[in-house]
């Protein structure tokens, strides 16, 4: 089926793993689940609900930052075709850069599917008669706060890839000492 997001689902949390031994990471699960979910149950047993016009507001953020992942998704893709037709040199420093441009693409889609299923958890507390149900309530809360962590997620892998970049730059990256030693 072409509308199926597992595989995205399954990508974005196959980047919740230590780099270095390549293990799923407790502390990534007790982070981007746990939290949510004690936000869900809070709100929910707490009796928590959103009120019309804040629902509306979160909606709106939800569907702008939808659109605005989707864009960044298009891109990394565009990047990566790119980059691949470019035939990188094989080694350790392609494969990271293949492994970071994979994993943003995963996280940032993943990010832009939470974002839509939280605008419609929005769309219900939204288009409810006073206040929402404190069911739906509890799950665009929930949702929310997952989708803020994992946006935090998205700024530090593209920050750690800026920063990489940049110490290759400043220092002479290996594809350029290649490039000048053939030219020699």
């Amino acid at each position: 089926m072409k509308a199926n997001v597992a595989p995205i689902v399954r990508a974005h949390y196959r980047t919740l793993v230590d780099a270095d031994r390549g293990r799923a990471l407790a502390a990534d699960y007790l982070v981007f689940v746990g939290a949510p979910l004690a936000v869900f149950v809070g709100t929910w047993l707490g009796g928590v609900n959103v009120p019309t016009g804040a629902s509306v507001g979160l909606l709106t953020v939800a569907g702008v930052l939808s659109a605005f992942l989707f864009g960044v998704v298009l891109q990394v893709a565009e990047r990566a075709s790119e980059w691949a037709d470019s035939d990188p040199e094989p080694g350790p420093a392609t494969s990271r850069r293949a492994i970071l441009l994979g994993q943003i693409s995963a996280n940032a889609g993943y990010a832009s599917l939470v974002c839509i299923v939280t605008c419609a958890a929005f769309v219900v507390v939204s288009v409810s008669p006073h206040t929402s149900p404190a069911l739906v309530s509890a799950i665009g809360l929930g949702l929310a706060t997952h989708l803020v962590l994992v946006l935090f997620m998205v700024l530090a892998r593209v920050f750690k890839i800026t920063q990489e970049r940049l110490v290759e730059a400043r220092a002479g990256s290996s594809v350029a000492r290649l490039s000048r030693r053939r030219a020699s």
